[in-house]
């Protein structure tokens, strides 16, 4: 069971050297007023150049939520990264979680400006266009309210759809996110055609095009057009020299877990590092798989987190006002 807002402040109220602060805009893209979370690492009056770390997956709790999927031991990721803000081990950041899905978190947008239908249940989507309120209203939004204390550097981390998200953010606004981190993503295909799927045209990935979870985002029967608009590894491929310049001042950091089944993550791992090696963009992890003992969990993706801070700022100019909003 998923603990309230309520809740989850008051436990973090109590676990912090920083503080966990609850948002709530009120989006003209949406229609409605849409929830969010916000870390705020310990001493930030005191602070002018923090970068701010989008962390992505559909509901704004999933990062600050113990009983999330119950693999979490003693701490949430927000805890575990408070906890080496404030021993030094990793340089302060400001960390926002956007609520991208449904109120319930039964419907995922994914960030895009949705294609399909919902029924009434399926509260908190509004009008559906999220890629409008995420980037036109969510990120210049905090990069206000936090302008006396940021660098305006800005980086993201996606677990699982997140993953999807933040490949999203980093093929469209790469001039934003210097950043980006994917643990286990659902990332999509050329063309969405799953190679391990019989078939020689596109639209033939089985989870992007068939699965019922997708059917708001993309509409059912499936639009081949907003499929093609929100492929993110197409506008990589596609990418024209401008944008593959752009493109190649973006860091990522790319792992998945070794096995999650024929449908898995770690093909589709495996295959858009392949694309962004063979343009010559920055790829910070060696190998794909981040443990032999890695699950498609929040336990993992916590301690993805803490990998890809903590390697981001060793070998990066992490803190300069290089790239903004």
């Amino acid at each position: 069971m998923s603990l309230s807002t309520p809740q989850i402040l008051r436990r973090h109220d109590e676990s912090l050297h920083g503080r966990l602060v609850a948002g709530r805009l009120r989006s003209k893209a949406l229609r409605i007023a849409k929830p969010y979370f916000v870390y705020e690492p310990p001493g930030l009056t005191d602070l002018s150049d923090v970068p701010i770390l989008y962390l992505l997956r559909g509901h704004q709790r999933e990062w600050v939520n113990m009983r999330e999927d119950g693999s979490r031991g003693r701490s949430t990721a927000i805890e575990d990264l408070d906890s080496h803000i404030a021993s030094g081990a990793i340089d302060p950041v400001i960390a926002v979680m956007p609520g991208l899905n449904s109120a319930n978190n039964h419907v995922p947008s994914l960030g895009i400006n949705m294609a399909g239908t919902w029924g009434r249940t399926a509260r908190g989507l509004g009008t559906g266009r999220f890629w409008d309120y995420l980037t036109e209203e969510v990120i210049p939004r905090i990069a206000d309210s936090y302008a006396r204390h940021t660098s305006g550097e800005h980086l993201a981390v996606g677990f699982s759809l997140g993953g999807y998200t933040a490949s999203l953010l980093a093929a469209k606004l790469p001039h934003v996110f210097s950043h980006v981190g994917i643990y286990d993503g659902l990332l999509m295909w050329p063309g969405n055609a799953d190679p391990r799927v019989d078939g020689d045209h596109n639209n033939t990935d089985p989870i992007w095009c068939k699965a019922g979870i997708f059917d708001a985002a993309f509409g059912q029967p499936r639009d081949a057009r907003a499929l093609a608009k929100w492929n993110p590894t197409d506008m990589i491929l596609e990418a024209s020299p401008q944008r593959l310049a752009q493109l190649r001042e973006t860091r990522f950091y790319i792992a998945s877990a070794p096995n999650d089944g024929r449908f898995g993550n770690v093909d589709r791992t495996r295959h858009f590092v392949s694309i962004l090696r063979e343009k010559g963009i920055p790829l910070t992890f060696d190998g794909v798989v981040l443990d032999e003992h890695a699950e498609h969990s929040w336990h993992w993706t916590d301690r993805f987190l803490i990998s890809f801070l903590t390697r981001s700022q060793e070998e990066s100019t992490l803190g300069t006002p290089a790239q903004r909003v």
